[in-house]
């Protein structure tokens, strides 16, 4: 790919950013509510997309509110919107977006309630992000996804050690696996590590299968991004080869992940494998996410969820996921836009790490 084409390439991802986040916009009041928030909870994210974007008083308004109408006192993300599936599953999940944004906008107003709070989730025992706090216990079931995002956020406050119980989950629940090449099951518990045994309805919560367009596709990118995170944190090696396994199941799954939305994350993953190792395998990749996402956008600038799953999104399902999908292009120009020459020297190089025989390309 030359410089040009990464170029075109870059110009289409940020009209695409920028589309979505005037979109976004539109659906802000001034107090800082956006959309129907008394339906359920879905704006988790917004504050994070908006400082990115340099929307910093749309970012600033709209955690205004979520303080106000959406904090308690104990710094637990609750109050005016319900809380929909993350009452059921993925509990701690919209804390740890909300905290992202909140950082970024140096609103430790919500940022320092917010923190003990969202340790709260984790299981001190095997790192763990608990789905729900109504099971805490032995049994209760601990997620892939929440777990990666839980880290990116213990990260970026600071909360290192907590991080890396979380990176020891995730090597756990990849060395426990039975088939990579196929198949990658994402929940466990401490009774009875992970899960492999789950009713067939219930199998997709469970498991992510490779030829199945309609599953959590998501769960090879987040896993890698936040294991890259935790490389760049460390310098630990160990947290870059397992993100190398996880973004590879990733890659390797069937195009027809393609069909879903669902595979979102898998440009997040790559992107910051590329940033850290310089491999053209993550850049092609990457740009491949980038052009899906454009793709896929609305003339309005919305997206909108996959419809086998959601045939018939709400405005809040599409503020929800034109957030989220802002948010990766943003990284995905960041990562694709470094310099593509490898340098051995570089405060993050990869030794130790086979990267591949050529790691730079022109």
């Amino acid at each position: 790919m030359s410089q040009m084409d990464l170029a075109v390439r870059t110009k289409h991802y940020r009209r695409g950013c920028r589309r979505g986040t005037d979109w976004l916009l539109k659906q802000m009041k001034e107090n800082g509510a956006v959309g129907p928030v008394e339906e359920r909870l879905y704006y988790y994210r917004l504050p994070w997309t908006l400082a990115l974007m340099g929307e910093v008083s749309a970012a600033n308004r709209a955690l205004d509110w979520v303080r106000d109408h959406m904090q308690s006192d104990s710094g637990a993300f609750e109050g005016t919107s319900p809380q929909g599936i993350f009452d059921e599953r993925y509990g701690s999940y919209p804390l740890a977006c909300l905290l992202i944004g909140a950082v970024l906008m140096q609103r430790f107003d919500v940022v320092y309630p917010g923190i003990p709070s969202l340790l709260a989730w984790q299981d001190p025992e095997s790192g763990g992000v608990y789905n729900t706090r109504r099971d805490m216990t032995e049994t209760g079931e601990q997620e892939l996804f929440p777990t990666a995002q839980y880290g990116m956020t213990m990260i970026l406050v600071n909360q290192i050690d907590e991080a890396v119980l979380a990176g020891k989950w995730m090597k756990r629940v990849w060395e426990s696996q039975p088939d990579t090449s196929e198949r990658l099951h994402h929940v466990y518990t401490r009774s009875s590590g992970l899960i492999t045994d789950v009713p067939t309805p219930q199998d997709s919560l469970y498991i992510t299968r490779k030829t199945d367009p309609w599953q959590h596709h998501f769960n090879g990118g987040i896993a890698a991004a936040f294991l890259s995170n935790l490389y760049m944190a460390t310098k630990d090696g160990e947290w870059l080869d397992l993100a190398r396994e996880y973004q590879a199941f990733s890659m390797t799954s069937d195009p027809v992940q393609f069909q879903s939305m669902q595979t979102c994350k898998s440009g997040w993953g790559s992107g910051l494998l590329y940033a850290i190792t310089r491999d053209k395998a993550y850049y092609y990749w990457t740009t491949r996410l980038g052009d899906w996402f454009v793709s896929h956008q609305y003339t309005d600038g919305h997206w909108e969820n996959t419809h086998y799953l959601n045939p018939v999104p709400t405005d809040g399902d599409n503020i929800e996921i034109t957030a989220e999908f802002v948010m990766h292009l943003v990284h995905i120009i960041s990562n694709v836009s470094l310099p593509r020459e490898y340098n051995r020297d570089r405060r993050h190089n990869t030794e130790g790490v086979d990267c591949g025989a050529d790691c730079g390309f022109s």
